[in-house]
């Protein structure tokens, strides 16, 4: 598999932005609600247009970002990614946002696998991390149910935030959930 290619889970679509996309990626990174734990302010309508330039070839880069759709309606559900590939220290920096419409139904945990396994096989790291909101308290959730620990952070920011990291051997060590 190309990290460009679409792929499927049982309920979402996964596939590259693209500009029809502008006016989902517009309201899920302007809203407000949405907004309360990224670590950027809202966006503008340029801004939108940034972020799905920024992802747009994928291959061979530190960063990469899926459009997560609804199998059946091809609904907007949000995005996942990676971003902040280093690999001196063989870890990468994960990240996800589901539609407020689509929270606490159960869609970062089934996307979140597909892309543990993209971070682990394509890119060869030994460590995957997430940076997140103190208060974001489902975010922390979701991932723990995935194995990952609170840990100290893997990376410098200028915000207070909690890293979360699951290491390759844990991943595919079932017995560790």
């Amino acid at each position: 598999m190309r990290l460009s290619e679409p792929f499927e889970t049982k309920r979402m679509k996964f596939r590259l932005l693209h500009i029809n996309d502008i006016e989902a990626i517009y309201r899920q990174f302007s809203d407000p609600e949405m907004c309360n734990y990224f670590s950027e302010p809202p966006c503008d309508w340029e801004e939108a247009k940034g972020i799905i330039e920024h992802y747009k070839y994928p291959d061979g880069k530190d960063n990469l970002r899926y459009g997560m759709f609804d199998k059946e309606t091809d609904a907007f559900i949000g995005t996942c990614g990676y971003h902040y590939w280093d690999q001196k220290l063989s870890q990468v920096e994960i990240g996800y946002d589901i539609w407020k419409d689509y929270w606490k139904q159960g869609y970062v945990s089934e996307a979140l696998p597909e892309l543990i396994n993209i971070c682990y096989e394509h890119l060869g790291v030994d460590c995957i991390y997430i940076l997140t909101h103190p208060h974001n308290y489902a975010s922390m959730a979701s991932v723990s149910k995935l194995g990952f620990n609170v840990c100290e952070p893997c990376r410098n920011t200028d915000e207070e935030q909690v890293c979360m990291k699951l290491m390759r051997v844990e991943w595919y060590d079932k017995s560790s959930f």
